[in-house]
């Protein structure tokens, strides 16, 4: 095409090589080279193709640059462009086309093939949600798969890691003596009288409601301290400086910790994926210190912990983290757990056990909601111990 580059990316060849490490189903691949087949025959389509991969993959992959701004760089085809396969597709296609610029930084990190084609999984599991959704493929997570694109995230056995800033508002600290860490509210946080955020699932507290404050000085900190079971506390309380050292605020270097769905949430492959990543890091990013570990979930909902047993993956695997609450909603628990939220919940039926105990619940007059946790990294040797929430 006239002043137009080879596409290597979009050649058949291209996607079946690929594949060695995609995984991808052979349908799904089939769907990408009838794609690329639209595309080469449409020269303005390549155009647009060609100028979006410029703005997204034009530089080598740093793990010291600053997270790219390019979002409002992407530039979807047009309506008629989109008709049929590209509606979905074209994203599909814009993704992989920074595949061999992934590969070249995998090799300069010398980084294994396992974890390349374990993290590259998330693409399968997307698609085949697009699939399952729409009856045709695609893919609607371009830009949470554009993490795994940036080099940013890893998955390293069960669980997924993004180097990034603590951005949970509440600063901790450790008692220089005995270990124990507490959470303090971050200041002018509006609390409800049950301890969550104010307008968490769209519920305001206007009359028992309060608001946090936070006042650290020389000798002391004073402050309201977060249960390590998720809501916050009214009384003020006050630590002596000498005694207490900030191990973790905002800005604080931490890994981000997602869960792939599609596996069972194993107490014991979750936690080794903790150490792995620790070890991960380390060798390969040495550049990149954390102190701990952040996550926000449905899954850490505590209230899970009143409504499933004990023996419960979830319930074990949230047991390990200090919760905190955040302002949020039940969206992703209906989504994950049941697919989509209805407008009228008395019409879902529960076919799980997981399904049942939420829908008793909820039915009862109660509220589920995602939840956040932190986890140091100095308290990855305890795992097993459910270190925080035993010492509340």
């Amino acid at each position: 095409m006239k002043d137009l580059p080879d596409f290597n990316f979009l050649q058949d060849s291209f996607i079946i090589q690929a594949n060695s490490l995609l995984k991808l189903p052979e349908e799904a691949i089939k769907a990408f080279i009838e794609s690329y087949k639209v595309i080469r025959s449409n020269q303005s389509l390549c155009r647009l193709l060609w100028c979006n991969h410029l703005s997204l993959f034009n530089s080598e992959i740093s793990v010291n640059e600053e997270r790219q701004q390019v979002k409002e760089k992407l530039e979807l085809p047009s309506p008629e462009q989109a008709i049929g396969i590209l509606a979905g597709m074209y994203p599909a296609v814009l993704l992989l086309s920074g595949f061999d610029r992934l590969m070249r930084f995998y090799r300069r990190k010398s980084i294994c093939e396992k974890v390349i084609t374990d993290t590259l999984n998330d693409i399968n599991i997307w698609m085949k949600d697009y699939y399952n959704k729409h009856g045709v493929w695609g893919l609607g997570e371009f830009w949470w798969l554009f993490n795994h694109f940036s080099g940013k995230l890893f998955r390293l056995d069960r669980l997924q890691f993004i180097h990034k800033q603590f951005n949970g508002n509440l600063v901790v600290f450790r008692n220089v003596t005995t270990d124990k860490v507490v959470a303090l509210s971050g200041a002018g946080i509006r609390y409800r009288a049950d301890g969550q955020v104010d307008g968490t699932n769209g519920i305001y507290d206007s009359e028992g409601g309060w608001t946090s404050k936070l006042i650290i000085t020389e000798n002391s900190i004073k402050g309201n301290p977060i249960s390590p079971f998720a809501f916050a506390k009214p009384d003020f309380i006050e630590l002596d400086t000498q005694q207490w050292v900030q191990v973790l605020s905002e800005g604080s270097p931490v890994l981000e910790v997602h869960i792939p769905a599609g596996e069972k949430l194993s107490h014991e492959d979750c936690g080794e994926s903790f150490k792995i990543s620790e070890k991960f890091f380390n060798k390969y990013f040495p550049e990149l210190p954390f102190d701990g570990y952040e996550c926000s979930s449905w899954l850490l909902d505590s209230q899970l912990q009143k409504i499933l047993p004990p023996s419960s993956n979830i319930v074990k695997f949230q047991r390990e983290f200090y919760l905190y609450p955040i302002q949020a909603s039940d969206f992703q628990t209906f989504e994950r757990v049941f697919g989509s939220k209805p407008d009228n919940i008395k019409f879902l039926k529960a076919e799980s056990s997981l399904q049942k105990a939420i829908l008793d619940y909820i039915n009862e007059g109660n509220h589920m909601r995602q939840t956040a946790m932190f986890l140091l990294k100095d308290e990855l040797k305890h795992w097993g111990e459910a270190c925080y929430q035993t010492r509340s």
